[in-house]
C-alpha cells in the first residue's frame, strides 16, 4: 500500500498495537493546525524473522510469507484510518508500507516530517542497537519526537491535560508554549535549582518570572504556572509523571532521563527546531 504525496506532513509510526493508533489520534490535531497531512507508515521489519524463515524458504513460501506480512501492515492501517475518520476532523491523511528497519527508515520521514510520532509500547520496546526505537529515534531525528503514553484505562482517544518544560532551552520552551496553546491546556514552566539557600528563594523565583515574561507576552491565552525545584529533571519526571501530560524536553536531556517509561508523554526538540 502507497498514498505518498511529496511535502512536509507529520509522519505517526503503525505497528498494529493500540498504543501507535492512540499516537496516530494525538497526531491528528499536529496535521490539522499546520495544514499538513498526516502521514502513517508501517515499517514491516524485514530483519525480525529473516533468520527464521531463510533455512525453510522456498520461492513458494517466500511470497506467501510476503502476501501475509502485507496484509498485516494493510489491516493495521485500515483499523487507524477508521479511527481517524471516525473523529470527523478535517485531516489529509497519507499511508505508506515500507520495508526495513524501523528506526532507520522512521530516521529517514525524520529528513521531510515536521514531526515524527510513535506510541510508549510496540515500536518504543522494539530494540535497536542504541536502545529503544523511540530512544534511539529521539536522540538522532531530524524534527521532533512525540512518543504518546496510552491512557491507564485502555482507552484509545487520547487527552492531554497538561504540559511541563524546563525553562532552560528556548527551543524546548516554544514548542511547550505552542503545544500548551494547541491542546488548550496550561504549562508548567520548571526551572530547576540546585541550590538549597531558602533566602535565595525570591531572587531565583524573580529570575524565572523575568525569563518566562516574553513568553507569557508572545502566548498570553496560555496559562502558566512557574515552578521552581530543588531535584534533578530525572526524579521530578518520576514523582509527577501521568499519562495526560506531556512532557517537552530536548534530546539530551531525554536520553540522560530515559524519560521515555516515565509515564508522562514525551516530546523531544532538536536544538535548531523552532
Amino acid at each position: 500500500m502507497s498514498n505518498r504525496e511529496s511535502g512536509p506532513a507529520i509522519v505517526v509510526g503503525i505497528d498494529g498495537s493500540k498504543s501507535a493508533m492512540h499516537a496516530a489520534l494525538w497526531a491528528i490535531d499536529e496535521a490539522v493546525h499546520r495544514d499538513v497531512p498526516l502521514r502513517l507508515v508501517y515499517v514491516v521489519d524485514v530483519a525480525a524473522h529473516a533468520h527464521a524463515h531463510a533455512a525453510a524458504a522456498t520461492p513458494a513460501t517466500g511470497t506467501s510469507d510476503v502476501q501475509r506480512r502485507q496484509a498485516t501492515a494493510r489491516a493495521a492501517l485500515y483499523d487507524v484510518l477508521r479511527a481517524i475518520d471516525a473523529t470527523g476532523k478535517p485531516v489529509i491523511v497519507e499511508t505508506d508500507i515500507l520495508w526495513g528497519r524501523p528506526l532507520t527508515k522512521l530516521m529517514q520521514e525524520s529528513r521531510s516530517a515536521l514531526m515524527v510520532c510513535v506510541g510508549s509500547i510496540g515500536l518504543n520496546h522494539a530494540r535497536s542497537g542504541q536502545g529503544s526505537v523511540a530512544g534511539a529515534l529521539a536522540g538522532s531525528s531530524l524534527c521532533p519526537v512525540a512518543v504518546i503514553q496510552q491512557a491507564p484505562d485502555g482507552t484509545v482517544t487520547p487527552h492531554i491535560s497538561s504540559v511541563v518544560a524546563e525553562v532552560d532551552n528556548g527551543s524546548v520552551l516554544r514548542h511547550a508554549f505552542a503545544e500548551a496553546r494547541l491542546r488548550g491546556v496550561p504549562l508548567r514552566a520548571v526551572s530547576v535549582q540546585a541550590n538549597h539557600v531558602d533566602d535565595q528563594k525570591g531572587s531565583e523565583q524573580g529570575q524565572l518570572d523575568r525569563r518566562l515574561s516574553r513568553w507569557t507576552r508572545l502566548y498570553p491565552d496560555v496559562p502558566v504556572e512557574p515552578a521552581l525545584v530543588r531535584t534533578r529533571a530525572r526524579r521530578y519526571m518520576a514523582d509527577h509523571a501521568e499519562p495526560g501530560q506531556l512532557f517537552v524536553t530536548d534530546a539530551h536531556t531525554a536520553q540522560l532521563c530515559s524519560v521515555y517509561g516515565a509515564g508522562s508523554s514525551v516530546l523531544t526538540v532538536r536544538c535548531g527546531n523552532l
